[in-house]
C-alpha cells in the first residue's frame, strides 16, 4: 500500500484530472498509484494546446510514478513502468521549460 501525496490538493490546479482526489489519510495500492500515473500522463499529452495544463498534469504524473518508485511492495514491473512515467514526464517538462 502507498499513501500518495496528492499534488492536485495544495494549489489552485485544474480539477478535471482523470485522477481521483487523494482523501486525507487514505492509502491505495501501488497499483493504483502507478494508474494515475499513467492517467496523468496521458492527459498531459492530450493538453497539448495549454502549455500550463500540460505542466500540471506532468507535474502530478511525475510526483506518482516517484511515489511508486519509493514503494517498498512495488514489483519489478511495477518500478520499470513507473521509471517509464519518470522518464515522460522530465522530458515533457524540459520541453515545455520557459
Amino acid at each position: 500500500m502507498t499513501r500518495p501525496i496528492d499534488p492536485w490538493a495544495s494549489a489552485d490546479h485544474d480539477r478535471t484530472s482523470h485522477t481521483q482526489t487523494v482523501p486525507e489519510g487514505e492509502s491505495f495500492t501501488t497499483a493504483q498509484t502507478l494508474e494515475f500515473a499513467r492517467q496523468d500522463i496521458h492527459a498531459a499529452v492530450d493538453a497539448h494546446d495549454d502549455p500550463h495544463r500540460r505542466r500540471q498534469y506532468t507535474h502530478s504524473a511525475l510526483s506518482y510514478a516517484n511515489t511508486v518508485l519509493m514503494a517498498t511492495d512495488a514489483t519489478a514491473d511495477q518500478r520499470e513502468h513507473a521509471g517509464y512515467y519518470q522518464d515522460d514526464a522530465t522530458a515533457m517538462l524540459a520541453n515545455t521549460a520557459s
